[in-house]
Formats: C-alpha cells, structure tokens, sequence
C-alpha cells in the first residue's frame, strides 16, 4: 500500500480526525476509547471512516478488517502500519 499525497499525521491529529469523522467530541475520542463509546461509529460511520482513510491517504480497509476494529488504537494501528502516522 502506498499512502496519498498527505505527510505524515500526528497521534493528536488523527483523533482529531476521528473525531470529525464519527461526529464526536474531541474530549471522547482518545487512544483507549472503546468501539461502543462511540455513537457514531456505526455503520454509516465505518463507511465515512473507509472513505477518509482511502481519500486521504489511499488507504483502503476490507470488510473484515473494518470489522476487526474494536477501539481507537485500532485505527490509530492503521495508519502506523501504512507510515502516515508520525510518532
């Protein structure tokens, strides 16, 4: 996988960024927050997530590991594994 046009994020960032997407506060998405504390990651919040990460970084999840996905470290995971997080 290749990331998109974007330098690397960081950590504070992409909960920012998650936050935005899931149309949360800031305050409530933080590193170790659970999939369930967050009302708006449901199903049409996976979608937006997908469609985040693919357009701005090319990163495209499948089915399974959308799935897979249990927390905000998960995610954070991602974008570490693929090099757009910066540490």
């Amino acid at each position: 996988m290749t990331t998109g046009e974007s330098s690397a994020i960081t950590i504070d960032d992409a909960l920012k960024m998650f936050a935005e997407v899931f149309e949360d506060s800031e305050e409530n998405v933080k590193a170790d927050t659970e999939r369930e504390a967050i009302e708006g990651w449901d199903s049409l919040g996976a979608l937006t997530l997908m469609a985040e990460l693919d357009e701005r970084f090319e990163i495209t999840l499948s089915e399974e590991e959308l799935e897979d996905l249990s927390n905000i470290s998960d995610l954070l995971d991602i974008l570490r594994k693929n090099g757009v997080l910066q540490e």
